[in-house]
């Protein structure tokens, strides 16, 4: 198989399964297993894809990818407002709930627009939002902002990308046996990179202070 066939079947899987994968991996991406899950770069690829497809549109991939995002926030701050603080203390969660409850104090809701990147406090403070039950209607204010923004900020760079599909691919065919090495390399630095979130998540638990 090669990179074209790769890139046929990564397209094929989107044109029939395209809306839902973006919905999902939005909405997981918010979550405290968001590490599990690349939702920026699934909206990326759709955007990328979005660009001379009969199937995916840029304009349903926004919306689907925006109210997976959205949702994930809303369902935060129902659970923080019905739950407490007791999801904190099962996922041992202490530190990043209380910068959450710090910078939401300091900043107000409006700090979700800018939290969007920071994969391990962004459910938190949504979390938080409710278990302070900070007014519903600013937040889901701000909730929406920062998803459509986000969503947004994503698929249209790589629906940008994708105008350069063709000479992209011409390249990777080209370089044979070397895009193979390169997709190895990418993959090796994604997968690094999601061990060391998941061992940041497991390893933030509270350390008691002893005098």
């Amino acid at each position: 198989m090669d990179i074209n066939q790769l890139l046929n079947i990564i397209s094929l899987l989107f044109e029939q399964f395209g809306y839902p994968i973006i919905f999902l991996g939005s909405l997981i991406e918010i979550t405290p297993f968001g590490w599990a899950v690349p939702g920026g770069v699934i909206l990326v690829i759709a955007g990328y894809l979005a660009n001379g497809s009969s199937t995916l549109n840029l304009v349903p991939i926004i919306i689907a990818g925006t109210v997976g995002a959205w949702l994930a926030f809303v369902l935060a701050y129902i659970l923080g407002s019905k739950t407490g603080m007791w999801l904190v203390k099962k996922l041992h969660q202490e530190k990043n709930a209380e910068f959450a409850k710090r910078i939401l104090r300091n900043n107000g809701t409006v700090i979700l627009t800018t939290s969007m990147m920071a994969n391990l406090t962004r459910f938190w403070i949504s979390y938080i939002a409710g278990v302070e039950k900070i007014n519903f209607l600013k937040f889901n204010i701000y909730a929406s902002v920062a998803s459509i923004t986000w969503v947004s900020l994503m698929t249209i760079l790589g629906f940008l990308a994708g105008y350069e599909k063709e000479y992209l691919k011409r390249i990777v065919s080209g370089v044979g046996i070397l895009a193979w090495i390169f997709l190895a390399i990418a993959i090796f630095v994604i997968i690094r990179a999601i061990k060391h979130e998941y061992h940041h998540f497991k390893k933030d638990e509270p350390h008691d202070e002893k005098n």
